[in-house]
């Protein structure tokens, strides 16, 4: 293999594989990225096994080959090499030899052969959706998947038909988050997509500005664009039945401003302590008040002024989890819906869209 490519163009690939590279696997390969040279182009491949990434980009392919090179030590070779072309050609004893002006350096590498396949996607049914929209709905649910292995079911967000729209659910069973787009797709079963896939699949359409292809196959939720194709393996396992938590309409409705509820909860959460993040939320007529106790350091109180005429009630919430759902709204106004005791509190967006979040009370 001999080649040579822009610096910028092989510092973007590598900046996008290398955090999918397996760091702590039993195989050393999944810590490599393979490196196919040919007609002009240099496709960059890198898996974990569950969540695989190849990209494609152009350069001047003087001798084709392959061969997979330690992903984490390239990254910081290219990171430190001034703009320009870097040449790269691989040697008969398995070394990469990497020159950019006078700095020169040599990787030891590893048998391209035994790199895992990428999975093969021809003759899978895709639909062209807007980037955009995509990303918007994983930002608006994933924030609410769970980080409990033993909890695997839970530790992605499903995509499910909802009528034309395409629906988008996450819960850890402490909160939940749900929404509903038309992306011009419709799917013949549910599925259920992790966490980190999505996570890398995040960094993905952040760069995207047009449309990619959105495909399922049995086993792996698949997304291309004419720069990179990237597969996340699916989680295998039912889904709980998420309508049985989404309580009816709520009785008690408060309106307030998105911005000071956030900043008032944000300063009564300094006084919780690490291990009892709950905070005492009370309604009345016209106002939230929020107070926090912490056993050693004191108490934290705010007073809020909030659109409200119904019954006063209160109850026992998890700072942490109100802040990052309301986070998860993207308008000035929002709106809380209450139950009865025991039931969520319902956050939506003002005006209404096909989105809401929820968070369940703790018990007193």
């Amino acid at each position: 293999m001999l080649l040579e490519i822009e610096r910028d163009s092989l510092l973007d690939g590598l900046s996008k594989s290398v955090p999918i590279t397996e760091k702590k696997s039993t195989l050393p390969i999944l810590s490599h990225i393979l490196f196919e040279a040919s007609d002009s182009t240099l496709k960059l491949t890198a898996t974990d096994l569950s969540v695989g990434i190849k990209l494609i980009y152009e350069c001047d392919v003087k001798e084709s080959g392959t061969l997979t090179i330690p992903g984490k030590k390239i990254h910081e070779i290219v990171r430190e090499l001034p703009a320009g072309l870097v040449s790269m050609q691989s040697s008969d004893t398995g070394r990469m030899k990497i020159v950019s002006g006078n700095s020169v350096f040599e990787l030891a590498c590893m048998d391209a052969s035994d790199y895992p396949a990428f999975s093969d996607l021809t003759g899978l049914e895709t639909a062209s959706i807007q980037a955009e929209k995509l990303l918007y709905m994983v930002d608006k649910t994933l924030f609410a998947s769970s980080n409990d292995e033993s909890r695997f079911n839970l530790n992605g967000v499903l995509f499910e038909q909802n009528e034309e729209a395409i629906r988008l659910v996450a819960t850890d069973g402490h909160r939940l988050a749900l929404i509903d787009e038309n992306l011009g797709m419709s799917m013949s079963s549910k599925v259920l997509v992790p966490k980190k896939g999505l996570l890398e699949l995040k960094r993905m359409l952040e760069t995207v500005k047009d449309k990619v292809e959105l495909g399922f196959e049995q086993k792996n939720m698949c997304v291309k664009t004419d720069r990179f194709v990237m597969t996340i393996r699916l989680i295998e396992g039912d889904y709980p039945d998420y309508r049985k938590v989404i309580p009816e309409a709520g009785e008690k409705v408060i309106k307030s401003d998105r911005s000071k509820l956030l900043q008032s909860l944000r300063r009564v959460a300094i006084l919780t302590s690490d291990r009892n993040r709950g905070v005492d939320v009370t309604v009345t007529r016209g106002n939230i008040e929020v107070v926090a106790v912490h056993p050693d350091l004191g108490t934290a109180k705010d007073i809020l002024d909030v659109e409200y005429s119904g019954e006063p009630f209160s109850l026992l919430i998890n700072v942490l989890y109100f802040i990052e759902s309301l986070s998860a709204v993207d308008t000035d106004e929002i709106s809380l819906e209450f139950h009865k005791e025991g039931s969520p509190v319902i956050i939506r967006p003002e005006p209404l869209k096909d989105y809401f979040n929820l968070v369940m009370p703790m018990r007193k």
